[in-house]
């Protein structure tokens, strides 16, 4: 690894935002110079309180362990960290989450410490920009637990030719749904979330500021949205190893009405969820059973 970062505690995002805006960032020069980053954060976890107010944003039942996205929870200032280094060669100035990929090996309890790893791992040219993933390990003593593959995309042209997008972001498509679900988007949940998780993304937190980005307003975050589609996913067990993979492919807007839509598949399901009549998936996802010995990360 080229550079560790190494925090005693979750990391604040004062630093990460202060480098988003201040010059002397890293110019980009091809994907085979993209630098190696990683991060370390030894034994953590969040107040109960936390992590009960992330269950009732998202209305999840409390079963003593951690819900199976509130590791991102534990781990995204530092993938902010990682990514607004000024060593990586790209603004994360409208950055967005494009993939997540999650296997659990087993439930983590709620009171467990695990230490976390996250580090800058590939990366490849898309017609929309530059998809870089960061690889993100919980472990409990030698004990692996938890890990994912969060994918984010920097727009522009800069980036090179594009090339061949990763095949976990291809999925099959949506067959006869025979689950559904509605709900209605708070209009405060932006902020909502941002409590409890620490991100304050303005495109979550201001109506305003989401226009100057781009959007018709304010958006809320894609992991609750995602967590909110788990919460309606019945009848399946978290006590095996999960694999969980899903792909963010539009925002979803503040005070709006959500559709999901689902069905089984062997050992899990496939579901997609819509926002406010828009015909095209802001998400889609499949949660199923995984191997004993499956693992994301090589």
């Amino acid at each position: 690894m080229d550079t560790i970062l190494t925090f005693k505690e979750k990391p604040a995002l004062g630093r990460a935002y202060f480098n988003v805006f201040t010059p002397g960032r890293h110019k980009f020069s091809g994907l085979d110079n993209i630098p190696s980053l990683e991060a370390r954060l030894p034994q953590t976890t969040d107040p109960a309180d936390t992590i009960q107010a992330y269950r009732e944003a998202c209305g999840i039942g409390n079963d003593g362990n951690l819900p199976l996205l509130y590791p991102h929870v534990l781990t995204s200032s530092m993938h902010i960290h990682l990514l607004t280094d000024k060593r990586f060669p790209a603004s994360a100035l409208g950055a967005v989450h494009s993939r997540i990929h999650i296997v659990q090996k087993r439930p983590i309890k709620e009171a467990e410490k695990p230490d976390i790893t996250c580090a800058i791992s590939d990366s490849r040219t898309l017609k929309a920009g530059l998809e870089t993933d960061i690889t993100t390990t919980l472990r409990i003593g030698d004990e692996c637990v938890w890990e994912s593959v969060s994918s984010y995309i920097f727009r522009g042209r800069k980036f090179g030719k594009p090339g061949e997008a990763h095949p976990w972001s291809q999925f099959d498509e949506l067959g006869e749904p025979t689950l559904e679900a509605q709900w209605h988007v708070p209009v405060n949940m932006g902020k909502r979330y941002a409590k409890i998780t620490g991100d304050y993304n303005p495109i979550h937190v201001s109506r305003l500021l989401a226009k100057l980005f781009g959007f018709k307003r304010d958006i809320v975050h894609g992991m609750w949205c995602l967590g909110r589609c788990l919460a309606h996913v019945q009848d399946f067990s978290y006590d095996q190893p999960v694999r969980l993979d899903t792909a963010f492919k539009g925002p979803v807007f503040m005070d709006s009405d959500c559709t999901m839509k689902g069905h089984e598949i062997e050992a899990g399901f496939r579901f997609d969820l819509y926002n406010q009549g828009n015909p095209r998936p802001s998400i889609v996802a499949v949660m199923r059973a995984a191997a004993t010995d499956e693992s994301l990360v090589g």
